[in-house]
């Protein structure tokens, strides 16, 4: 990928890449490129398919890597959805109090597609080193920013759950 192509945003807490015009078709070159990024850096990185923060619907193709802990947190205002594309991942829900509530594997078989509705507080983890994933959010993200909670939970506990 070329960088006059793109923007790098580094306000969010992790790297997000947008795009400088229009695209219409999304190809293999944003799987590799992260895929490249994370035998290089081994850090998280998105690529936002909407236009700006402030775009009603948000759209993301997302890099999550294996970390040693994963702070909670939830979105006041909007659902999100998952669905894996190189690698799986596990969602995480919690009760208010933080408290440990289910968990589910979302993969390309049986669970092709996780959903965490508004207010729930949760985490993503990936069940290997990496999990490259689309996702999808109402609101813009200047609005409805996450809201974390103070709560971590490590890789291999949230394993378990």
């Amino acid at each position: 990928m070329k960088s006059k192509k793109i923007i790098l945003d580094k306000s969010g807490k992790s790297n997000a890449l947008f795009f400088k015009n229009n695209m219409n078709v999304f190809d293999k070159k944003i799987i590799n490129f992260l895929e490249n990024h994370y035998k290089k850096k081994k850090t998280e990185l998105r690529f936002c398919l909407h236009k700006s923060k402030s775009t009603n619907l948000q759209v993301m193709i997302n890099l999550i890597v294996k970390k040693d802990k994963y702070q909670l947190h939830y979105h006041n205002f909007s659902d999100e959805y998952y669905f894996p594309i190189k690698g799986n991942l596990k969602l995480l829900t919690f009760d208010k109090k933080n408290k440990f509530i289910n968990s589910f594997k979302v993969d390309k078989k049986k669970g092709f597609l996780g959903k965490i509705i508004k207010g729930q507080t949760h985490i993503a983890v990936p069940l290997k080193n990496f999990c490259i994933y689309l996702e999808f959010r109402s609101g813009n993200f200047t609005q409805h920013k996450n809201v974390f909670s103070k709560k971590f939970v490590n890789y291999k506990e949230a394993l378990k759950l």
